[in-house]
């Protein structure tokens, strides 16, 4: 049996990144292929669940350094029962965030450096291909003003500009990463996602 393909969406926060994995799954069923779509941190185990309160505010842990390793505790919970056993039975695999999330968002709140956070994160398995949406900070929080009331602790100005500093120091360190121009319609950065999926199918 084949092995199914691992592919990842990154952005900021409001860089439409979800909104175009959605679209990607919708756009491969349609191809007839065989794919899943998930998301990190994730929502059912107890670890994902941790996380997601942290990021709203409604707890606050200590170490911040503890905080990214419990971004590495979700994802090989979710890499063992969901991504491996998918690819392994030849199912395509959509993410919404992986690895490049903790590097990037990591960094401004870790004591430690982008390397540490690469280094904690070097064993997991690589993805096939990553697509970063790149957005304007200032757009993102337009967006997100408009999808919710309420932000959460890394949506701010200056907070999304130097987390976008770590998206592009993971480009220049992961071959498998295409950036994508976030801020044109919808539908136009559907057909640019397309283009690169298509060359996957071939």
């Amino acid at each position: 049996m084949t092995k199914g393909k691992f592919i990842v969406f990154e952005g900021l926060d409001g860089s439409g990144k979800t909104v175009q994995a959605q679209k990607c799954y919708r756009y491969l069923k349609q191809k007839g292929v065989k794919v899943i779509l998930t998301k990190e941190p994730t929502d059912r185990g107890l670890i994902g669940i941790l996380i997601r309160q942290v990021l709203q505010k409604k707890i606050k842990l200590q170490s911040a350094d503890g905080f990214q390793l419990l971004y590495c505790a979700d994802r090989a919970e979710h890499l063992e029962k969901i991504i491996k056993p998918a690819l392994q039975k030849g199912t395509w695999v959509i993410c919404d965030r992986y690895y490049y999330s903790t590097i990037a968002y990591g960094y401004l709140t870790s004591t430690q450096t982008r390397d540490w956070l690469a280094v904690i994160n070097k064993k997991f398995l690589r993805p096939d291909k990553t697509l970063f949406f790149k957005v304007d900070p200032k757009i993102c929080l337009q967006r997100i003003d408009r999808a919710r009331e309420k932000k959460e602790f890394f949506e701010e100005a200056d907070k999304l500009k130097k987390i976008w500093t770590g998206y592009q120091w993971c480009v220049a360190q992961f071959k498998e990463t295409r950036v994508l121009d976030g801020e044109k319609t919808i539908e136009q950065i559907a057909e640019r996602v397309k283009k690169e999926i298509n060359k996957m199918l071939k």
